[in-house]
């Protein structure tokens, strides 16, 4: 059995109007994580939904009964 190799991290420092703040702070207690994670989740959909666009497809939110063609899970 393979173990993985952590990925390589970088620090990157963020400036964020307060009110956001507030916001992420409160999400992250909601969801039971941190801050960190729930950016990192917004990047990674940030680059799901540009690599989609330019293939033509859009980022949307649908009803459960509505047929997806990709659904974007983990977030």
């Amino acid at each position: 059995m393979h173990e993985k190799t952590p990925a390589k991290q970088v620090r990157k420092q963020l400036i964020i109007p307060a009110e956001m703040d507030q916001r992420l702070t409160s999400i992250a207690e909601d969801s039971g994580t941190t801050a960190s994670e729930i950016v990192r989740k917004a990047i990674t959909l940030y680059i799901a939904a540009t690599e989609k666009k330019r293939q033509g497809l859009k980022l949307g939110f649908a009803r459960p009964e509505q047929t997806l063609e990709t659904e974007v899970i983990g977030l």
